[in-house]
């Protein structure tokens, strides 16, 4: 009977502490559920300018372009001029015989030399009519046609040396010495000129208004990774009804020649600037059917704040909502927040705090101690 009694004593207070424990741990479950805090990684707003680009694509042409023809026909004598060679307005390019030319020039010279003759015999001496006025009048057309006829050839024998109607660069050279020129107007060479190319891009008729002349833009070229400045230079006034676009006209300086036409280039078109606008990395918004928002964190939980955007670059955005400068702003980790949801910045220290788990498992100690 004294060794049930000693038993009883003794398994009571081992009940009482493993109850107690069982109960507490539930209780730190419990409490551990509760302080569960979301890791979040945050920035803070900044304020800085941000320009509103229109990004597309254009290929380079020459602004001023020329396809040399031939005005006469013949034998090409001699070609001044190849491929890649800069020439100037009115250099000659080519040579084609003119031994046929300066000969019908010559015949045409005698033939006005001769009306010319006749029509000063027939004019009238002394107020006396020497032919009847009808002839004199004859040869006085006569006269004029045969200067015309002189005119045209000396075209000729000048058109037989082939000059440059720009100045350039050949570009293409599709005759040779020594062949016969092919029909008149057929053509001969390409020039092109390099110091002033131009790009040509389509914008959506929204932009109309915030479009003007001089207006800065940038080509990128993914050929040799070179970023050249441009400007606006022509602006159609035309909307295309097909497609709700504009013309835009893009200038680009060339005066080392480093750039050609039929280069691709990517196109920035810088169509507004803000300054000091409060700037958030794009990462940062939740954007749903019905509104633009994003989390910011107040004493260590998230709230949740409706935003309106404006202008977008470069993976950043800029938020026309006031925000406050001091409350940081979930960058990764918002997909899983709610209202009021306790979070962690990850990187920053928290206040140390003692564990609500340590001290139920002391006090645990304690008790089983004592007992």
């Amino acid at each position: 009977m004294r060794l049930n009694t000693l038993s009883t004593s003794l398994l009571l207070p081992l009940i009482f502490v493993t109850a107690l424990t069982a109960c507490n741990e539930g209780k730190v479950e419990e409490k551990e559920k509760k302080v569960y805090k979301v890791p979040v990684e945050t920035t803070l707003v900044e304020n800085r300018t941000i320009t509103n680009t229109y990004r597309t694509t254009a290929v380079l042409e020459a602004r001023s372009e020329s396809k040399v023809t031939n005005k006469v026909e013949g034998m090409i004598d001699k070609i001044r001029v190849e491929e890649g060679m800069s020439v100037t307005k009115g250099q000659v390019l080519a040579e084609i015989d003119s031994e046929n030319y300066l000969l019908e020039l010559e015949r045409t010279t005698i033939d006005v030399d001769s009306a010319v003759a006749e029509y000063n015999r027939s004019k009238p001496i002394d107020g006396k009519q020497l032919i009847p006025a009808k002839d004199l009048e004859k040869l006085e057309f006569l006269v004029k046609t045969r200067r015309n006829q002189q005119k045209v050839a000396k075209i000729k024998v000048r058109d037989s040396k082939v000059r440059a109607p720009i100045s350039g660069v050949i570009a293409s050279r599709m005759v040779k010495e020594g062949n016969m020129t092919a029909n008149v107007g057929s053509e001969m060479f390409t020039i092109v000129a390099l110091d002033t190319l131009q790009g040509v891009v389509y914008l959506p008729e929204s932009e109309m208004n915030n479009v003007h002349i001089n207006q800065q833009a940038y080509l990128n070229f993914p050929a040799n990774a070179k970023s050249v400045p441009a400007r606006v230079g022509l602006i159609s006034p035309i909307i295309d009804t097909e497609s709700g676009t504009f013309k835009v006209t893009l200038k680009v300086n060339n005066d080392d020649h480093a750039l050609k036409p039929g280069m691709f280039a990517k196109v920035s078109l810088i169509l507004d600037v803000h300054d000091n606008a409060q700037i958030v990395p794009q990462n940062a918004l939740l954007v749903t059917d019905t509104e633009t928002s994003l989390f910011v964190i107040q004493n260590h939980k998230a709230k949740k704040i409706t935003v309106v955007t404006g202008f977008e670059q470069n993976g950043f955005v800029e938020i026309l909502t006031p925000l406050n400068a001091d409350e940081p702003i979930v960058i990764v980790g918002q997909q899983g927040l709610k209202i009021d949801s306790p979070v962690k910045i990850i990187g920053e220290e928290e206040p140390e705090e003692q564990s609500v788990k340590q001290n139920i498992d002391n006090k645990s100690v304690n008790v089983a101690a004592e007992s």
